[in-house]
């Protein structure tokens, strides 16, 4: 099961990201005399709205704001040029879905609902107070302004040498942003002869889907199992069991791929060795390995960043956890898995925040307010083909910016939950695309 070249071109030629020539703290000053990007609006006195981000929590806004209200003027703005799907990626990476799939093109639904998507187009900065933004392509002033970049990777928590930061980065990519690191790391299982394969597992639940990585050991070891490949997929985790659906791995990794995954629980990774590759743990010592991926801790998106809505020494905005906006700063929203709150950063989280996000905004510009809506997740992960497992949460905002969820899940692998997983990415799909 080799990579079709299809699957490189399509993501090679469609994922430049547009390079600024700015330098560090150079951008903004340069930015300043960028001209205003003439986008036209459905009328004169049409507020706007921009979109930073076209994942699943900022292609929703857009859509629904546009259903909602098509007076408003919506402008989206992503670094690449086609949506690549970070859900369901697993299943690509050892063959169980095309990449069809995943990727879908950006300029059907800004078609079909009227926004302007300003897509292979980075982002150099905000100033809230003019309100503008900054991009390679020239400056757009906003009314109301969405920030849904997803996260980035904080490699400083256990790597320090940025020589080092940049090796983890092309040897062993995280792979839980969506591009290149999906690639490289497709093309190292398949080329994988024998060994021990380390996947890292960030602490706390503040990273992009806690189910994620356990979802994908299993389904590289099973991929190992199923080409007879003598290695093993090594888990290197910060938590005494996977925070969601444990019981369902652990069946997974006791029935299915048995004796291709090896679990290092509570490890407390103090350091990683990039060019020797040791993992530094409190609990083992050290853990080598042959090849893998390491997922670092996590953090929001630059551009959270440089808009001034993370505290120093923070990862992740100061918001009102049940409007989203910056506190004191009604105009500028931060949502997705940039967000900063207690609730899973997942797709379906994402998806379904953002359409309370869209409504609360079209509220605002019509001088209203609403009641909050609380987000709902389902997530489901395949622990090998035809078969998988999930859990759905709702929540109830207690205040004090804390939630309490009341889950649902089946731990039990059975074909039934694979084919909902298929259809529940089919649907999502729809609802983003459609």
């Amino acid at each position: 099961m080799k990579m079709d070249r299809r699957d490189f071109l399509k993501l090679s030629c469609g994922s430049v990201v547009a390079t600024s020539l700015l330098g560090g703290g150079a951008s903004f000053t340069y930015a300043k005399e960028a001209e205003e990007l003439n986008l036209p609006k459905p009328s004169a006195n049409s507020p706007r709205v921009v979109i930073v981000g076209a994942g699943w929590s900022g292609l929703t806004i857009a859509k629904y704001i546009k259903m909602g209200n098509p007076n408003v003027d919506v402008v989206l703005i992503d670094k690449r040029e086609e949506f690549f799907s970070c859900p369901v990626s697993n299943l690509w990476l050892v063959g169980l879905v095309d990449l069809e799939f995943l990727v879908h093109d950006y300029l059907t639904p800004a078609s079909k609902y009227g926004y302007h998507m300003l897509s292979g187009t980075s982002v150099i900065d905000v100033d809230r107070n003019a309100r503008k933004v900054y991009t390679d392509k020239g400056v757009i002033s906003y009314d109301y302004l969405v920030l849904s970049p997803g996260i980035d990777y904080h490699y400083e928590a256990w790597i320090k040498d940025p020589k080092d930061i940049e090796l983890a980065k092309v040897r062993y990519p995280a792979a839980f942003i969506p591009g290149s690191g999906h690639l490289k790391l497709k093309q190292k299982i398949q080329e994988f002869e024998g060994g021990t394969f380390v996947i890292t597992v960030p602490p706390g639940t503040d990273f992009r889907c806690p189910p994620g990585p356990y979802e994908r050991a299993t389904l590289i070891a099973w991929y190992f199992k199923k080409n007879d490949i003598k290695g093993k997929v090594v888990i290197v985790d910060n938590h005494e069991k996977p925070p969601v659906k444990a019981k369902g791995f652990q069946y997974a990794w006791d029935n299915i791929v048995k004796g291709y995954i090896e679990y290092y629980p509570t490890a407390n990774i103090k350091s990683i060795d990039v060019a020797g590759r040791k993992i530094l743990t409190e609990t083992y010592g050290e853990i080598t390995f042959d090849d893998g991926t390491i997922y670092p801790v996590c953090r929001a998106g630059d551009i959270v960043f440089k808009a001034g809505l993370v505290k120093k020494g923070e990862r992740w905005p100061t918001i009102d956890p049940t409007r989203y906006n910056a506190i004191g700063d009604d105009r500028v929203y931060v949502t997705g898995d940039s967000r900063n709150q207690p609730i899973p950063k997942s797709g379906n989280a994402a998806n379904t925040e953002a359409k309370y996000v869209a409504k609360l905004i079209l509220a605002r510009i019509a001088n209203k307010e609403i009641d909050y809506i609380a987000p709902s997740n389902i997530c489901y992960s395949a622990v090998a083909p035809n078969q998988a497992i999930w859990i759905s949460a709702t929540y109830e905002y207690l205040g004090d910016g804390k939630f309490k969820p009341s889950p649902k899940l089946d731990e039990q692998p059975t074909e039934a939950n694979y084919k909902a997983y298929m259809e529940w990415a089919k649907g999502l799909y729809r609802d983003m695309f459609g």
